[in-house]
């Protein structure tokens, strides 16, 4: 038997503890697995989760015969740690063979939670198939007997349905889904760090697509401040490149480096890979798995242009207003410049009259800014 380390041991409970450590290999596995899905699965928690996981697998490897509940869940695990580590492929791939034994063993609990947590990334691509199979969850949850699964399909169901009202523009529906999140009755651990920065940067996105910039920068303040509690570079870092767009937006350059400092700082921290569409910001902005300046540059053009092809507006001034930020930050000016130029061509070219006003006020600043104009 494989001793675990003190670390991972003293972060549980005292039942958990004995459970994880019992000479039982499925009462042992099971409690791993209830240690697993007690970790908020943010970026942060990837090596901690994984850790465990390789743990279970250890043990359910000694038992051989391995009871098919133990599989299922082994397998959802594995998925949601892969979303957390942007490995998106192995995650979806990962969540369909759970979903596929799920069905076979009538568990209608563990298919209805599975569907629900996979919802918001299918959501950029599959629209329909999301809506479709949010109808589904909602239709087994009355199905769902164990209360401690019922509530975890009602907070993830909540949050796929808060994500589909966002892409939507429904705004009324996001907060009445976010609510729905408040009231089921999740158990009060650390998965509620995962919660509360989900439906933090879900009211962001809100606030950004509304236009309300005082309360969207408000709002990813206080999400860049619950990243950094947590240590979520890779979250933090995003965050950060949407407030230093935003104090370009305002002209305020000092504030913009200074914010891109902080994602950049984030970023050099981040042991992410890949980048990853985030659905709860909804926006095609992620720099957490470049690792330098030039990566973050390049990572962001390509968002500008993702986001062109997607015709999503704000997506677009986000991206290229944080490219000029990060451009200031290494005394880069004249390049930010240009980026901005070719960013109005853009707007033209798409008929954008009020975004290419925005670009133009700024590169109007910016001349200002670099001793220009007066």
């Amino acid at each position: 038997m494989t001793a675990i380390p003190d670390q991972l041991l003293s972060a549980l409970s005292d039942d958990l503890r004995v459970a994880v450590q019992s000479d039982d290999d499925a009462v042992a596995a099971r409690g791993m697995l209830d240690a697993v899905e007690g970790i908020p699965p943010l970026s942060a928690t990837v090596a901690l989760r994984s850790r465990w996981l390789a743990l279970v697998s250890a043990r359910l490897m000694a038992l051989g015969d391995v009871p098919d509940a133990l599989d299922v869940r082994l397998l959802g695990a594995i998925a949601r740690t892969a979303f957390s580590a942007h490995e998106t492929t192995p995650a979806m791939t990962a969540t369909e063979q759970a979903i596929a034994r799920a069905e076979e063993l009538g568990a209608s609990g563990l298919v209805a939670l599975l569907i629900a947590r996979r919802i918001p990334w299918i959501l950029g691509e599959l629209p329909e198939e999301a809506a479709q199979q949010l109808a589904e969850v909602d239709a087994l949850l009355p199905t769902i007997a164990d209360p401690h699964v019922h509530a975890l399909v009602s907070a993830d169901a909540s949050l796929a349905r808060a994500a589909i009202a966002a892409q939507a523009s429904d705004w009324d529906g996001l907060r009445q889904a976010l609510a729905g999140v408040g009231r089921a009755a999740i158990p009060r651990d650390e998965r509620l760090h995962f919660y509360a920065f989900t439906a933090q940067m879900l009211l962001a996105q809100q606030a950004m697509r509304t236009g309300q910039r005082v309360e969207a920068v408000r709002t990813l303040m206080e999400t860049a401040r619950i990243a950094n509690d947590l240590e979520a570079w890779a979250e933090l870092a995003n965050v950060q490149t949407l407030v230093a767009a935003y104090a370009v937006r305002t002209g305020s350059f000092e504030t913009a480096i200074s914010h891109a400092e902080s994602a950049l700082a984030a970023m050099e921290h981040s042991t992410l890979a890949h980048a990853q569409h985030n659905p709860w910001l909804g926006l095609a902005v992620d720099i957490s798995a470049e690792s330098d300046f030039a990566g973050a540059i390049r990572s962001l053009a390509e968002s500008v242009v993702q986001s062109l092809d997607r015709n999503d507006r704000l997506a677009f001034l986000v991206s290229s207003c944080a490219l000029v930020a990060f451009y200031l930050v290494s005394d880069r000016a004249p390049e930010a410049l240009d980026a901005l130029n070719e960013a109005i061509e853009a707007a033209q070219e798409m008929g954008d009259g009020a975004g290419e006003s925005v670009l133009r006020s700024v590169s109007e600043s910016l001349l200002r800014y670099m001793g220009v104009l007066q």
